[in-house]
């Protein structure tokens, strides 16, 4: 019994000395330190503000336009007759020359006809002007001998009294002049002449076919002046004005440069390209080899823009900020964009010891740690 005893204090006595010891290490474990987190610094390209003075020379790329274009139209019927110009699509023509001659014998025939009844009317009536308006004689005479067959009606005598009104209105005289006169003004629709050098854009109604009023006989463009559509951003059009001499580059094999002048500028911007239409007049010679449809390099003359800073388009943020570096951390700065340039900026508003960052920073934002790279 007593064995027992003795053998039961000894295992209690193990266990409690056991679980002192353990104790004690759990206790004098040293406590776990908390991980400081570590402030991300991003690797940037910046460097000091670098002004400089830039040429406001621009270049950009137009479409060749025709500067006038006109829709032939026959305002009379009949016959087309052919001229010495062939109603042809690409034919060209010079100021001047007949592109259209609608058959009109007929109506000159009835033209001269009237033109002789009216030279027997008046005529008639000189007799009675010498005896009732003795001072009005000789200026009718003189009109009635100026009256030819072939040729436009002479002016109408100006008439000095009621009574000399009244006298030739019961004759009829004035009645038949102006029906002669509004007859030469018909006589005239059947001819169309040349307003300007061109060529024949497109052909309906060729020689032979029968017009009436109204039908298309082809459209004309102008050769010898011609029209550059420029599209520009309205930021870099504020330097374009109208008169502005330009140069106009063809792309051809051989290239060819043509002093321009700027004619038109739009108030419109375009809502699917955000341009402003810029429009340049061009004068080519007869052995320039430049088209309507063609494309041409435009270059803008401008002056010094003085004080500015050149800087990617990529490093500038919504249109209007960038970012410096002050005490190795990011600051946002408001900036104003003076003019773009094809992959580049030239702004003004920072100071001359700012650092500049001159690229994009992913996901930067203002406070953050950099790091500048070398």
């Amino acid at each position: 019994m007593s064995k027992n005893i003795i053998s039961f204090l000894g295992i209690a006595l193990t266990v409690g000395i056991t679980g002192f010891i353990s104790l004690k290490l759990i206790k004098d474990k040293p406590t776990p330190k908390k991980a400081v987190k570590q402030e991300k610094v991003i690797s940037i390209k910046a460097g000091k503000v670098e002004f400089t003075d830039v040429k406001n020379d621009q270049s950009f790329h137009g479409r060749v336009n025709a500067a006038q274009t006109f829709i032939l139209s026959s305002e009379v019927a009949g016959r087309i007759v052919q001229t010495n110009v062939r109603l042809k699509e690409g034919n060209t023509f010079r100021k001047g020359q007949s592109l259209v001659h609608v058959f009109d014998e007929d109506v000159k025939a009835t033209l001269k006809s009237n033109k002789s009844s009216f030279m027997n009317t008046v005529a008639s009536i000189l007799a009675d002007i010498k005896i009732d308006y003795n001072d009005e004689y000789q200026k009718w005479y003189d009109f009635f001998t100026s009256v030819k067959i072939d040729k436009p009606l002479p002016e109408l005598p100006k008439i000095n009294s009621d009574q000399e009104r009244f006298f030739l209105a019961s004759r009829n005289v004035i009645t038949e002049y102006f029906m002669i006169q509004q007859a030469e003004i018909n006589l005239a629709k059947y001819k169309v002449y040349a307003p300007f050098n061109g060529t024949f854009k497109t052909v309906r109604l060729e020689a032979g076919s029968i017009v009436s009023p109204g039908s298309e006989i082809g459209v004309i463009s102008r050769t010898d002046v011609l029209e550059v559509v420029v599209e520009v951003e309205p930021l870099n059009a504020k330097w374009i004005n109208k008169g502005d001499k330009v140069m106009v580059k063809t792309e051809s094999r051989i290239p060819e440069t043509i002093q321009g002048t700027v004619i038109r500028k739009s108030k419109i911007v375009d809502p699917q390209s955000q341009t402003i239409k810029i429009y340049v007049n061009i004068h080519p010679n007869s052995q320039s080899e430049i088209y309507e449809g063609q494309f041409v390099e435009v270059t803008f003359n401008g002056e010094t823009i003085k004080d500015v800073i050149e800087l990617p388009r990529e490093a500038v943020m919504e249109g209007k900020y960038v970012f410096t570096v002050e005490n190795n951390a990011l600051a946002k700065k408001e900036i104003v964009v003076i003019k773009t340039n094809h992959d580049s900026y030239f702004i003004q508003g920072l100071n001359q010891n700012d650092i500049l960052v001159e690229e994009s920073i992913f996901n930067g934002k203002e406070g953050a740690k950099v790091n500048i790279r070398g």
